[in-house]
């Protein structure tokens, strides 16, 4: 799934990284892939909250894009210095095109039910989705309590919770 995610978020950054001159082209990648952390650390918590009805539940009714741009749009104005209303514009133009996709894929059934959910629940076991995440999103900064993984806790401490 995180190929599918990253393969996604390329289809649709032309526009919105790759040719914005307010994205340095070597962070191009970089953001890229901070897009897709954004989304799968978006679809870890809708998972846990309640499983598959959740994630499309909150795919559909635009709470999860909200969610998901804001974390964008934050990690990569401070991570790569972009302004915070560049960065808010990049977020807004690609995170809602991809999880648009992201659903329709979930809703037609070109992602399998039973796989998503047990690569979401191999993450305590050290394998799956959830370690490609926390790896990813350590290498991304991400890891904000310092326990060595990324989760709910690192999630509230980026907004001061």
């Amino acid at each position: 799934m995180l190929e599918q995610i990253m393969e996604m978020v390329r289809q649709h950054a032309q526009g919105s990284v790759v040719e914005n001159d307010a994205i340095p082209n070597e962070h191009n990648e970089a953001v890229m892939h901070e897009a897709s952390g954004s989304i799968l650390s978006g679809i870890q918590q809708m998972a846990q909250q309640g499983g598959f009805d959740q994630i499309l539940s909150g795919l559909k009714n635009g709470t999860a894009d909200k969610q998901m741009e804001s974390n964008f749009a934050q990690n990569i104005a401070s991570k790569f210095g972009i302004g915070n209303q560049q960065a808010a514009q990049v977020a807004g133009a690609l995170i809602p095109t991809v999880l648009q996709q992201l659903t329709s894929k979930l809703q037609n059934g070109n992602f399998n039910l039973q796989d998503v959910l047990a690569q979401f629940g191999s993450g305590a076991s050290g394998g799956g989705i959830m370690n490609n995440i926390s790896n990813l999103g350590k290498q991304f900064g991400l890891d904000k309590d310092g326990d060595g993984d990324v989760d709910l806790g690192d999630v509230m401490k980026m907004f001061g919770k």
